[in-house]
């Protein structure tokens, strides 16, 4: 009882975030942009999506009141904390085998760049387009581009993970610069980046629209949710996948990383089931505060005119395929969530077109009405939000390999040195290519009967031809891209040429 009781006391904030009457006219200006990122959070990881048991309410109402992408996807990366190059590619537009780095692959764009045609970042051409725009939370490209991007920056947290509660953040003001790195040791991370972004809501009372950037360190490791969410969650009802393994069946790129040494090998029913207990309860305690935000919106009387975007930065295995990070090319790991809701966006619908997540950048523009610019490398949304077409591209390619700066500079790996994948998706077939050492692995899966992956139709001969066809669109895509992979050599070419797997 004790739970349902908690249920139904997070289930108000549905109540808080539905659509209900403007207590103000709607303004005659550009729309608002709300954006709501999380950290981790896979594809089908919100209780309106069905797939997987997970209580969030609010992230349900955004979906009820909005047009969701169940075919949204990351590109990839070349470095562990895949999270870098992901932010990069959705700030910028870009591939991140386009996108200059610095040597911690955090994708700094240096203010001497300012203006080169691949640094350029949807908070800076908002910001130059008359938008007020403000952030808070998690930054993990370096300081110079969130000084480009932003007026407002509170409570950020410049860096990759970090504990939830007692997290330093710093606030950026051009005139001033940034603070001293403060805590707020009581509150749990979602709550302190909420409090910045409610503040910000019912202070703003500026003419021009504004651009928010509101990004959640959570559901991240460590995953230490305040206690009552974790209540929600008892390990031993927790249901296993259906791709739940003890190992993975073959070695692969940074399988001894540690991501993966959060829990021991083999995995076993109990382990994952409290390490999926706790990603589901951090995913609802974030959803709680999502719902305090959206609430502030309503209260501010902007949300008609404003565009709310929700999604992930990457996936996450958590028992999937006998892993638990995501630095691999399994649905769970480069699927995300991707939600619109706002202005003359649909309702309740749900849209099964290939979509990246660094297409937000060029959707944007298109929803607001401003010319996309030319170093945005994807695709604009626009048109299949808004029903005018079902796709905007047929395929798509994932890519991920073991980061090779310590290969660079000659010190080796402590873990798995070397391995790769790389993946296409066309219609409904999937074709995953794995290097590891001298062995290439491939696998071809069917995703409409076959969505978690298990069942390997590389061997069967009725699908030789769609084998084919897949092998020569990777290979078509790898080059579109920029991807210095090579299917010829060992390792996709990393120890042959390692300079040119730096991002570019």
């Amino acid at each position: 009882m004790q739970y349902v009781m908690k249920f139904l006391a997070l289930s108000i904030f549905i109540l808080l975030v539905g659509c209900k009457e403007q207590r103000v006219p709607e303004i005659a200006k550009k729309p608002n942009i709300l954006f709501l990122f999380t950290d981790d959070q896979r594809a089908g990881i919100i209780g309106a999506m069905n797939t997987y048991d997970v209580l969030t309410p609010n992230m349900d109402t955004l979906v009820e009141n909005g047009t969701s992408f169940t075919n949204a996807y990351i590109l990839g990366a070349t470095t562990a904390a895949v999270c870098s190059p992901s932010r990069a590619m959705l700030m910028t537009g870009r591939h991140y085998f386009n996108i200059e780095p610095n040597v911690y692959a955090q994708f700094a764009f240096p203010l001497e760049d300012r203006g080169k045609s691949n640094k350029l970042t949807f908070p800076e051409y908002f910001k130059a387009n008359g938008y007020n725009t403000f952030a808070t939370g998690k930054q993990h490209n370096g300081k110079d581009w969130v000084e480009r991007g932003f007026h407002h920056v509170k409570s950020a947290f410049l860096g990759g993970m970090t504990t939830h509660f007692g997290t330093k953040v710093k606030d950026y003001k051009p005139e001033t610069g940034w603070s001293e790195p403060y805590q707020q040791k009581e509150k749990f991370s979602s709550e302190v980046f909420a409090d910045a972004a409610v503040d910000f809501l019912g202070s703003y009372s500026g003419e021009n629209p504004f651009l928010m950037y509101v990004s959640f360190t959570a559901p991240h490791d460590p995953r230490t949710a305040p206690q009552e969410y974790n209540e929600l969650y008892p390990s031993d009802s927790i249901e296993l996948p259906k791709n739940f393994m003890p190992e993975h069946p073959f070695e692969i790129a940074d399988e001894k990383i540690r991501d993966e040494r959060l829990a021991p090998f083999p995995r076993t029913d109990s382990i994952v089931k409290k390490e999926i207990s706790d990603y589901y309860a951090m995913i609802t305690a974030t959803d709680a505060q999502i719902g305090r935000i959206v609430k502030a919106l309503e209260d501010s009387g902007q949300s008609k005119n404003t565009i709310i975007v929700f999604s992930g930065d990457n996936g996450l295995a958590v028992g999937q395929h006998g892993l638990l990070g995501k630095q691999n090319v399994y649905e769970h790991s480069v699927g995300v969530p991707l939600v619109f809701c706002g202005p003359n966006i649909p309702q309740n619908t749900k849209v099964d077109a290939l979509a990246y997540l660094h297409d937000v950048f060029p959707t944007l523009c298109g929803l607001t009405g401003l010319e996309i610019p030319e170093s945005v490398q994807t695709k604009d949304l626009t048109q299949v939000i808004k029903g005018e077409t079902r796709t905007v591209r047929n395929s798509m390619m994932y890519a991920y390999n073991s980061w090779p700066g310590d290969l660079i500079e000659g010190k080796g790996r402590k873990h798995n040195p070397g391995g790769g994948h790389r993946a296409v998706r066309k219609g409904d077939y999937k074709l995953i290519v794995s290097a590891k050492h001298d062995v290439y692995t491939y696998q071809l899966f069917d995703l409409k009967n076959d969505p978690w992956e298990l069942s390997n139709l590389i061997e069967d001969e009725n699908y030789a031809a769609v084998k084919d066809d897949l092998m020569n669109e990777l290979k078509k895509l790898i080059a579109e891209t920029g991807d210095p992979a090579d299917l010829t050599k060992k390792e996709f070419g990393l120890f042959d040429n390692p300079e040119a797997y730096r991002f570019r």
